[in-house]
């Protein structure tokens, strides 16, 4: 599998929070003097989170202070050693095409100031060492003690870079590993809360009031997030919400033995984590193939656009009730951005699956909704039922619907 819009590429925040795990919060508490918190501290949480997970607490846990400039540093050098520079370029470029970014975005660097600004903690799962901010707040430390800790205690009974690193390559598994990881520990975090008060998760009233939340809530401590692309903050926050909704699920299903059987076995898709039932019928979609490059075209990068991405896509330009109503029809769907080798210029091939025909003609409508909000100029030269065809300043494309799939092809230097 090739990689795509997910963390097996690039993927924004996320490859960096594979290594370097950032709980997120909607608000901040008033602003106290930073402290460390005593070992006590530490072993009492780890037994409170191995008593909800049956995971073993194999060693102590160093830990220390660390300043905004240091985090800052720290994310640089990660990207440093994690990343390449063409791997950059192909992500960025990428949403690019398909309009999830603006033409002058800088990924890299809305990437680094995306996690200085939200890093209150974080557990370095290579150096196996909890780092705290010496600006964070009491409400915020405590929180994020709670989250880092149940990162350490699963790493130390199933390691999660191995985890996360064995599907590098298939973005819609490295989603879903990372969505394990992260829904996990959010999950945690509320329910250790919730038992501290005396009440659980399993209690579906008590689920719905610590749960229930908006993913994309803005917050003016917080004004990088805020001002990010949607797709941004929509794929930075899905690991922490639906991932701890699809923990949710998971523990009222198999209970204490939930929590390593995710580690067994894994969900395999953002749609596996949107939709828990998918994930325990084992339903999984293959990508459709696509049409090979044209002469003097090479692939320049490839990959699959999922549940998530395809929602966040009709969110940004058409609707999200569409994008709700669509989102969990779609079976499958594949990308490619092809470079020509004199010009260098990028076009996109992009097919979907949807579960009929039905479906496939409402995607089909909407994507040509998606064609006209994301260029400026659009001149229509042919139209049907099943064919949009026309010229932007990207350059020319054509859609196309056959029975349950769409294909679009854009940015060609000549009609196609």
């Amino acid at each position: 599998m090739s990689r795509g819009l997910n963390p097996g590429g690039y993927r924004g925040a996320l490859v960096i929070i594979a290594l370097l795990s950032v709980p997120l919060y909607s608000s901040a508490a008033p602003a106290t003097s930073p402290k460390l918190p005593s070992v006590e501290e530490i072993n009492s949480i780890l037994k409170e989170l191995a008593d909800v997970t049956g995971f073993r607490i194999r060693k102590e846990l160093p830990f220390a202070l660390i300043t905004r400039e240091q985090v800052n540093k720290y994310i640089k050098e990660q990207i440093k050693e994690s990343v390449k520079p063409e791997e950059v370029r192909a992500e960025e470029a990428t949403l690019k095409k398909f309009g999830f970014a603006p033409p002058g975005f800088d990924l890299k660097q809305t990437t680094i100031d995306l996690l200085t600004e939200q890093a209150a903690a974080f557990y370095d799962f290579k150096r196996k060492k909890l780092f705290i901010s010496d600006w964070a707040t009491v409400n915020m430390r405590d929180a994020a003690l709670i989250h880092e800790l149940a990162h350490a205690l699963a790493d130390q009974n199933f390691p999660i870079q191995r985890f996360l690193g064995k599907v590098s390559e298939d973005g819609e598994e490295s989603l879903a590993r990372q969505a394990v990881v992260e829904g996990q520990a959010s999950w945690l975090m509320v329910e250790v809360a919730a038992r501290r008060a005396g009440r659980t998760l399993a209690d579906p009233q008590t689920a719905r009031q610590y749960l229930s939340s908006n993913d994309d809530s803005q917050d003016a401590d917080y004004p990088v997030f805020n001002n990010a692309p949607l797709y941004l903050r929509r794929t930075l926050t899905f690991p922490y919400t639906d991932g701890g909704r699809f923990q949710e699920a998971i523990f009222l299903h198999d209970g204490k033995l939930g929590f390593a059987e995710l580690f067994r076995n894994p969900p395999a898709s953002s749609a596996q984590i949107l939709h828990p039932q998918l994930y325990f019928g084992k339903v999984a979609f293959d990508d459709p193939p696509l049409p090979k490059p044209l002469k003097h075209s090479k692939p320049f990068v490839s990959g699959e656009l999922g549940e998530l991405e395809t929602r966040i896509l009709l969110e940004q330009y058409v609707s999200p009730e569409l994008a709700d109503t669509l989102g969990p029809k779609l079976k499958g769907s594949g990308y490619r951005v092809d470079e020509t080798k004199q010009s260098h210029r990028l076009t996109l091939i992009y097919e979907s699956e949807w579960s009929d025909a039905d479906a496939a003609a409402k995607f089909f409508d909407a994507y040509k909704e998606v064609l006209r909000k994301k260029w400026k100029t659009v001149d229509v030269t042919g139209q049907t039922t099943d064919r949009y065809a026309g010229k932007s300043e990207d350059g020319y494309f054509v859609v196309t619907r056959d029975g349950s799939k769409v294909l679009s092809e854009e940015g060609f230097e000549r009609p196609l």
